[in-house]
């Protein structure tokens, strides 16, 4: 049943080069429709279907990352917790390859979703503090 992968990849545009940072926004309704499509597709795809998923999904962590990282250090409590945690599993299973296997699309899918739900709710976050000799 290739067809939850192909629509989810017709949708949703190619990933984007890792560190991007604030030269792409995050578009958090083309996420979230891959790692819903990855989500749901269960076992029922095609091997390149999950490798194209896959991708799709890693481009999309590899966006978030450094994104929630920005927010990381202004979180508060359990929130900033969470969020150290979760970049920890993530930059680990980046370095590790995952995302070729359904179950490593699968992984991606749930550290995905993860990101996105701290980015866009980081809780009460701190004021910046200004950095000290700088210009006003």
């Amino acid at each position: 049943m290739a067809d939850a992968a192909s629509s989810a990849t017709a949708t949703v545009p190619a990933p984007r080069p890792a560190g991007a940072g604030n030269n792409f926004p995050v578009d958090s309704e083309s996420i979230r429709q891959s790692y819903e499509a990855a989500l749901s597709a269960s076992r029922r795809l095609a091997g390149g279907d999950w490798e194209r998923l896959g991708g799709l999904l890693r481009g999309h962590v590899q966006l978030l990352v450094p994104e929630l990282a920005r927010v990381e250090p202004r979180m508060r409590g359990e929130q900033r917790r969470t969020a150290r945690h979760v970049l920890a599993g993530t930059r680990h299973m980046l370095a590790e390859g995952n995302g070729t296997s359904p179950k490593g699309v699968w992984d991606l899918a749930i550290q995905c979703r993860a990101l996105l739900t701290l980015y866009e709710h980081p809780g009460p976050l701190r004021a910046t503090r200004p950095v000290a000799g700088g210009r006003s």
